[in-house]
């Protein structure tokens, strides 16, 4: 990290540097007056001390002049076929997407007439209606017969410009369109919007950022519209660009709300406080990983940086001769800067996050109750630094603190070029019936539907392990929670498939009370069992398909000998290889037979790489994707040029989802004009997965050298060497989120074999349930407490502790439930 400016002084040239496994320090802005309503005063200031105890630490190493990104969790995606109805059977076949356990996908619509189909609404009769933006119309998409796919697409209004969101409110339809917002009106209940009249006008258009995004507040008694930045980054005059305008339900009352967004594409109303959120698109031109994109909380007064600073107060790189027109920075822009505060969220950079929404119904399981569900745009195969193309679940406090971030739907992209992505998420919204439904405005006009069946299950505690060596034992102690039950009170099962594993498969799993199901099994991976990704799939199945639940755990098994190193690159490119230089707008040259500089051999690969253009990429891309379990390292020969690097030091690989700053985290030194041998373990780029690329990538402009590319073979790994990672401690871990307000998850492990019991007591020190109370063997576990008692009751916001006894070892701790 850099230290941040004095307000007043000139921001210098520096290099952001980021950890998305450390917890995002967020503000600490906390719901008392809620807690006041239901606690004495001697119990709140016992919540204030705590409370201000578990973060403190975590803000003062998140100061001004640096950025978090969020950290992430894992909701367990399973791939889910796409239901196609026959009359959408123009949709590429066997589409797929992965979702959370329960979890259906369907294709609700997907008509000729769609062209770049963004935002969308429903009306008062539950009709879905969505801004065909292309083509300047309002679709209405009737699902008569109910369904779950739209009967045709029928043109409501027009005569637009641009639009790309739309509203209902008290039965007229209001648009944000690209100068404008308009209001139509149906005058005979024909379902067509006849009457057009212009709600607000001279909204600033020029230039670039010209979508227009409206949320109406019916409660507030308010409007919002979104008006972008029209450049990348540059100063401009006008109060109205870049900000969030406010209106009165009558058109009257016109101001600005706040300021300093680029591209505020998504909005929406927090249905617990009340408060309006935003997503925004980050300037395009400072490297692969900068700056983040932001999802906050828009205030009142609030400036959000633009056009000179991101994240917590991290000023722009003004030596970016893209940017150097900003300069001089004055004292009034600094001042503006040091008003900042954290955002609640931030996402790796270029990923283009589009609509917000807050789920506020009771079809998707108890959890995802105020999620806030981001749609994002872009990814990878567009040289962002994490996949993307998916829709994230975003779990925080209603205020916005203690945030958390999970993929919720990924599989739109199948390969890593933009050619293997098949849908782009763009808007998102509830139906009546408590559905989801995400629009796709490019590569396949589409939009989909979410569903979730009756029976919602998921993973409790377990001690499955992420890897697994043959010969070794392997004893699975696993519970299965179902959180609900089939409605007509039909009886469940849960059996396990371990036959990947070589072992059953159909094991039943053993009803433990309380919906759980219990798996306990012990087996030992036969000498032939292959190395590779496996999977433990277990099913939870009723009466019904409509009830059945699959859960899955992928294990990597390792192979027992020395692997042998696979070469990508040295002297020639690998059988069926490809590789290929480019940069967002333009494929760029290499050459595979560089014959001054070479490191061995007769020949290298040299490349002539320039900045400004988000990032250059060198993408290496086998034909189809590797078993990561042979591998234990990549490693490849880098010399930086003779010549010193231009505008920048930004060089990076990026594999499995993963990015890595190779200059950051000292694996590589520009200064040394020499070969450099580079070697990164593969666990750095995470859990293990397939390997479908290794790309070097950019922002600096220089001639560079990289030759002997490959993937070091894995070296032996035996049954020994696996029990020895079992764990040696015994270990009580902070309960996470914490505070929470729905479900909070603790991990634990024990050493050895024995009773365990996990015990949460309120601070009077009466029990108030047990969340685990029977044998373990040795492993790492996790159970999740719902914010219930032993009677199935929610309990009261407040402190509460947990006690984790096995023999005559204890260990507790603290948690704060906050409603």
């Amino acid at each position: 990290m850099w230290a941040a400016p004095s307000p007043m002084a000139y921001p210098p040239s520096h290099s952001t540097s980021h950890d998305s496994s450390r917890t995002l320090a967020g503000k600490a802005g906390f719901s008392w007056r809620r807690l006041m309503g239901s606690h004495r005063s001697k119990t709140l200031a016992v919540l204030l001390v705590l409370f201000l105890s578990t973060i403190g630490s975590a803000q003062d190493d998140y100061p001004p002049g640096t950025f978090r990104l969020t950290p992430r969790i894992d909701l367990g995606l399973q791939p889910v076929r796409v239901h196609v109805p026959p009359q959408f059977d123009h949709l590429p076949e066997d589409l797929s997407l992965n979702l959370p356990p329960g979890f259906r996908a369907s294709v609700f619509a997907s008509f000729e007439n769609f062209n770049r189909p963004r935002f969308m609404a429903f009306d008062d009769d539950g009709v879905l209606h969505v801004a065909n933006m292309n083509d300047d119309e309002i679709l209405a998409l009737p699902d008569r017969d109910g369904d779950g796919a739209a009967d045709e697409s029928i043109v409501v209004a027009t005569n637009f410009e641009r639009p790309h969101s739309l509203q209902f409110y008290n039965g007229d339809l209001y648009v944000g369109d690209r100068p404008r917002i308009l209001r139509y009106s149906d005058q005979d209940g024909d379902g067509i919007y006849e009457e057009r009249h212009i709600f607000a006008d001279n909204i600033p258009s020029s230039g670039s950022h010209s979508t227009r995004t409206l949320v109406i507040d019916e409660e507030g008694g308010k409007m919002y519209l979104g008006v972008g930045w029209p450049c990348d980054l540059c100063r401009v005059d006008g109060a109205e660009r870049g900000s969030v305008l406010q209106f009165n339900l009558d058109g009257t009352g016109r101001r600005v709300y706040a300021t300093g967004v680029r591209n505020l594409i998504g909005m929406d109303i927090h249905p617990v406080t009340g408060q309006l959120w935003g997503t925004n698109n980050g300037h395009d031109k400072e490297g692969v990983d900068a700056p983040p994109e932001w999802i906050d909380v828009i205030r009142d007064g609030g400036f959000y940086g633009i056009p000179f600073a991101y994240g917590y107060q991290v000023w722009a790189d003004f030596t970016n001769p893209n940017y150097r027109d900003m300069l001089p920075i004055t004292p009034a822009d600094s001042a503006r800067v040091a008003s900042m505060q954290r955002p609640a969220v931030m996402v790796p950079a270029h990923t283009a996050p589009m609509a917000i929404h807050f789920y506020d119904h009771d079809q998707f399981p108890p959890k995802y109750r105020h999620v806030g569900f981001i749609a994002l745009h872009a990814g990878h195969a567009y040289l962002a630094p994490i996949e993307g193309y998916s829709v994230l679940a975003m779990f925080a406090e209603p205020d916005g603190s203690r945030a958390r971030i999970a993929d919720f739907i990924t599989g739109f992209q199948t390969g890593v070029e933009v050619e293997d992505v098949w849908g782009r998420p763009n808007g998102i919204v509830t139906g009546p019936d408590g559905s989801l439904y995400v629009s796709s405005d490019r590569d396949n006009y589409v939009i989909i539907r979410i569903q979730h069946g009756q029976v919602a299950a998921d993973w409790g505690r377990h001690n499955l392990p992420d890897s697994l060596a043959i010969g070794a034992p392997l004893s699975i102690d696993a519970t299965v929670h179902v959180e609900r039950a089939p409605a007509d009170g039909s009886p469940l099962m849960a059996t396990a498939d371990l036959s990947q594993l070589d072992g059953p498969a159909d094991v039943a799993l053993v009803p433990a009370g309380e919906g759980n199901f219990r798996l306990q099994f012990r087996m030992v991976a036969a000498p032939a069992l292959r190395p590779g990704l496996k999977k433990i799939r277990v099913r939870v199945h009723g009466a019904s398909e409509e009830h059945d639940v699959h859960l899955g755990w992928q294990i990597a098994v390792l192979p027992t000998r020395q692997q042998e190193d696979f070469v990508i690159y040295d002297e020639v490119l690998a059988e069926d290889w490809t590789l290929i230089h480019k940069t967002f707008f333009e494929d760029r040259t290499h050459d595979l037979q560089e014959d001054f500089f070479v490191y061995s051999g007769e020949v290298s690969t040299s490349l002539r790489t320039n900045s400004g253009d988000w990032d250059w990429v060198l993408r290496y891309r086998p034909p189809e994707p590797l078993d990561p379990t042979r591998f234990d390292r990549v490693t490849f020969a880098f010399h930086p040029g003779p010549l010193d690097w231009r505008n920048g030091e930004d060089f990076n690989i990026y594999m499995c989802g993963r990015l890595i700053d190779l200059v950051e985290e000292g694996y590589v030194d520009p200064t040394i004009k020499d070969w450099q041998q580079i070697e990164i373990p593969l666990s750095r780029f995470g859990r293990a997965a397939p390997i479908q690329e290794v790309t070097l990538g950019g922002d600096f402009a220089a001639r560079i050298y990289v030759d002997d590319v490959r993937l070091r073979g894995a070296s032996a790994r035996t049954a020994i060497l696996d029990e020895e990672a079992s764990p040696s401690a015994f270990r009580l871990a902070q309960s996470y989120p914490n505070p929470f307000n729905s479900e909070t998850v603790i991990e634990y492990a024990v050493p050895s074999a024995e009773r365990v019991r996990l015990r949460i007591y309120n601070l009077s020190g009466q029990v108030v349930t047990d969340l685990v109370d029977d044998a373990h063997v040795a492993g790492t576990y996790r159970a999740h407490w719902d914010a219930r008692d032993g009677a199935g009751r929610a309990v009261a916001s407040g402190v509460y502790l947990y006690r984790l006894q096995t023999g005559d070892l204890v260990q507790s701790r603290k948690l704060v439930l906050v409603r």
